[in-house]
């Protein structure tokens, strides 16, 4: 299998093509969650409620729901959410969401909060920065998750040292058992190629391709919304045409965005 000077840059185009077909089925599948919640009907518990003609403050208000009125929820479009009401589909600012009573004239309630939502993700992207060996490193990767404990993890990434850079490219699988912990420990195992590009000037020698497992214990710190700060351990063996294998340490500090 040749692994080419430019394998990093077609994977990371690979990996960035992959990601926006992640991003497109992760819409699909919102949707279809949004779909599913469809028809929730909640009555106004507050003096009114402004109802405007577009998902934003800078659209006009085009009426308002007095105490009593009933307003059907449909979607969600970042803090405002459609409403039908009176046959017509307006928009409410979600901060009205507290001054909603169900049918049995209890408080309104979102499903789940931003932290719920992480633990219920499907996909996740990051990016990485932090030391391979001395060099300077940097990684960007995409990954599924299967559920709140298992994922996976396909990672490209490029060391630049005095003595040689390096080109890597992993496909790794994590077990997060304490995924309901706001700071939260990962261990995983992973395996895939590594690109060495020498830097010597005195005596030529050719690049080389080889084989490369690894280990890697981390952190994972949901911040808020979508993100996710992140700092791991990763210990590598590579096995090359010599006599003897080489060790690989990296170090790594970044975040994660899910969706």
């Amino acid at each position: 299998m040749k692994f080419g000077k430019n394998t990093a840059s077609c994977a990371l185009a690979l990996l960035l093509s992959f990601c926006a077909v992640l991003s497109s089925a992760s819409a699909e599948e919102t949707a279809q969650a949004q779909a599913e919640t469809q028809g929730i009907r909640v009555w106004v518990d507050s003096a009114y409620v402004d109802l405007h003609m577009g998902p934003g403050s800078g659209y006009p208000i085009k009426t308002s729901a007095i105490k009593g009125e009933q307003l059907q929820l449909l979607i969600t479009r970042g803090n405002w959410v459609q409403v039908l009401f009176r046959g017509e589909k307006l928009w409410l600012d979600e901060v009205n969401l507290a001054f909603l009573l169900n049918a049995d004239k209890t408080p309104f309630q979102q499903a789940g909060d931003s932290f719920d939502q992480y633990r219920q993700r499907d996909w996740e992207a990051s990016f990485m920065y932090g030391d391979f060996n001395g060099a300077s490193y940097y990684q960007v990767s995409a990954g599924y998750v299967f559920s709140p404990i298992v994922s996976s993890e396909l990672s490209v990434g490029q060391a630049s040292g005095l003595q040689a850079d390096h080109q890597i490219v992993e496909l790794s699988f994590y077990l997060s058992p304490f995924d309901h912990w706001q700071i939260s420990p990962y261990f995983g195992v992973g395996g895939g190629m590594v690109r060495t590009n020498p830097k010597t000037i005195l005596v030529q020698t050719e690049d080389r391709s080889d084989l490369i497992t690894s280990a890697e214990i981390g952190v994972k710190y949901y911040l808020s919304r979508n993100f996710v700060a992140r700092a791991a351990y990763r210990h590598g063996v590579i096995s090359t045409s010599r006599n003897e294998n080489d060790e690989s340490i990296t170090w790594k500090l970044g975040f994660s965005v899910f969706f």
